[in-house]
């Protein structure tokens, strides 16, 4: 009796020790990528107008879009560079069921990423931090825009137990951006 109760202790101490080196391993993974796209759209969005001489430096502006100039890599080369959102349906190699990929494309073409994202969107701001509506189209509204707001949750791509599906480990990043190439001196 007592060999029987230790055995199911020993094995109910596995299960819990397995549990939690797969829950750990869903949150890092979560963290991990939401860290990277948050580096990712950060670089770029400082870019903004970077060696874009006169004109337009932001093409086009909405809640789940951006399409702006900038010289990414500061050799004279001017990229136009975009960012949109895809659709659950091109995600549906993970197992989440919520997530949809973020397509960033610049001169070099068009990448689709799966970090596990479940929300983004960008607001726009002028230099009184007054919300411009979206879409931001017009020449006139894109001359405004002063900052830029961007959101974005990501969630583990697996659940984050081996009991319970339907939980996902989940970051939220917001970030308020100035780009400063935007205003002409």
């Amino acid at each position: 009796v007592i060999f029987g109760i230790l055995a199911v202790t020993i094995a109910r101490v596995q299960v819990n020790i397995n549990n939690a080196i797969y829950e750990n391993s869903a949150s890092l993974i979560a963290q991990s990528n939401a860290t990277n796209l948050a580096k990712q759209i950060e670089f770029d969005l400082t870019k903004i107008g970077y060696g874009v001489p006169a004109g337009q430096k932001i093409l086009y502006g909405d809640t789940a879009e951006i399409r702006f100039k900038a010289d990414l890599e500061g050799n004279g080369v001017i990229h136009t560079v975009r960012y949109r959102t895809g659709t659950t349906v091109e995600a549906d190699e993970t197992v989440n069921p919520s997530d949809f990929p973020i397509k960033r494309s610049d001169n070099y073409g068009e990448i689709t990423q799966l970090w596990g994202t479940v929300r983004f969107r960008f607001w726009y701001y002028d230099s009184l931090h007054n919300m411009i509506p979206t879409p931001v189209s017009s020449a006139s509204e894109l001359a405004r825009v002063y900052s830029i707001n961007t959101l974005f949750v990501v969630e583990a791509r697996e659940p984050g137990s081996i009991t319970v599906d339907t939980t996902y480990y989940s970051i939220t990043w917001e970030k308020l951006t100035y780009p400063r190439n935007l205003r002409s001196f």
